[in-house]
């Protein structure tokens, strides 16, 4: 009787560990479906979903024929290619690159974007591609020649970008004009409406050879950081991937070729292999 008892114990409780082990197998099987790489998903579909911006002259730009032009774009179609897929620009700006991303409305942020240690706490960064630091532009004649003649002045910015929160810390009594779009606080400066506009060297020195009127502030860039590529926290194969074509672009020296081709100087030092 004994024995009879133990022997039906012990079919009962390999019977509960075979359900658990089953259920655990499919939980872990779901688990691991749920969270397949973006990579994958990329590869899979043969479909990318990019964010730029469409109005940062030199970095990415939406021209009168609806395409994306600048370093930016560029840089996005060489991935594309490299992943077989085709691309899908999503339009964004300063305030809106993190929300897309963590909305899954982008696969990728390639939108001069620097990876302060702020926006880092919201989602991953790429290592560096390219580099940029702030350089005010005004009308010629006005006799701005260092930060601190920005003092006490109007300037114009892009709202959420390292200009806004550069000039806001750094420059005493600046009153900050804040524009959502990049053209907008530029258009500002040329109407008169502010006595400067600041933003990353790259769309300064463009619109500054487009628009001779205006002249760029004497020196070296204000607080260089590195411009990397944004991605939704969690995959780390796919920050993997973007990390090893970023290394490989800009060892090659394409991503040099890119840059001396949308601005017309050298890539950044700080950027060189």
């Amino acid at each position: 009787m004994f024995l009879k008892k133990t022997s039906a114990i012990l079919i009962l409780a390999l019977s509960i560990f075979l359900l658990i082990s089953g259920c655990s197998s499919e939980t872990n099987a779901t688990a691991s479906k749920n969270t397949e790489s973006r990579l994958d998903k990329i590869i899979s579909s043969k479909k990318i979903r990019i964010a730029t911006y469409a109005d940062s002259p030199g970095w990415s730009v939406l021209n009168a024929k609806g395409e994306y032009e600048g370093y930016d774009p560029d840089i996005a179609r060489k991935l594309a290619a490299v992943l077989g897929a085709e691309i899908e620009f999503v339009t964004t700006d300063g305030v809106n690159r993190i929300p897309l991303l963590e909305s899954d409305k982008a696969d990728v942020a390639i939108s001069v974007f620097t990876p302060t240690d702020e926006r880092a706490k919201s989602i991953n960064f790429t290592i560096p591609y390219s580099a940029a630091g702030i350089v005010p532009m005004f009308k010629k004649g006005q006799p701005i020649n260092s930060w601190k003649d920005l003092e006490g002045k109007k300037i114009s910015v892009a709202r959420g970008t390292t200009s806004d929160m550069a000039i806001t810390k750094y420059v005493k009594g600046a009153e900050l004009v804040k524009f959502d779009a990049v053209a907008d606080a530029f258009m500002a400066l040329k109407t008169g409406k502010v006595d400067a506009f600041a933003e990353e060297d790259g769309i300064t020195l463009d619109l500054a050879k487009k628009n001779p009127e205006f002249q760029l502030m004497p020196g070296q860039p204000f607080k260089p950081a590195y411009i990397a590529m944004g991605v939704k926290k969690g995959d780390q194969e796919w920050l993997n991937y973007l990390n090893n074509f970023i290394r490989n672009l800009n060892y090659s020296g394409e991503g040099a070729e890119l840059y001396k081709k949308w601005f017309g100087v050298d890539a950044p030092k700080m950027m060189t292999y």
